[in-house]
């Protein structure tokens, strides 16, 4: 999961263009990407990891474009949260 706050300007395509892996339509996993309604420059991205944390090690560098770092640097003015979250909830969805 990232929270992060867009430089003035930046527009969600030039975000997601800067980490989504080339050559694909599809992301490789469930993915949510949600802008804040009382903030647009505010995105939260959500990736849903179906796998192991040592399948996700495996798997990290195929989620995201290889220069995504450098390239979201240039379109993003802070990062406010970064975190792999495992899920605890044992309900089951309605």
């Amino acid at each position: 999961m990232f929270v992060r706050t867009l430089k003035p300007g930046v527009t969600y395509e030039q975000f997601k263009d800067a980490w989504w892996p080339e050559g694909t339509d599809k992301y490789p996993v469930p993915v949510d990407i949600a802008r804040n309604t009382a903030d647009d420059r505010q995105v939260v991205t959500i990736l849903h990891l179906d796998m192991s944390l040592a399948e996700f090690g495996e798997r990290r560098a195929s989620l995201t474009r290889p220069d995504a770092l450098e390239r979201l640097a240039e379109l993003v003015e802070s990062t406010d949260l970064v975190g792999v979250f495992e899920d605890v909830c044992e309900e089951p969805a309605a």
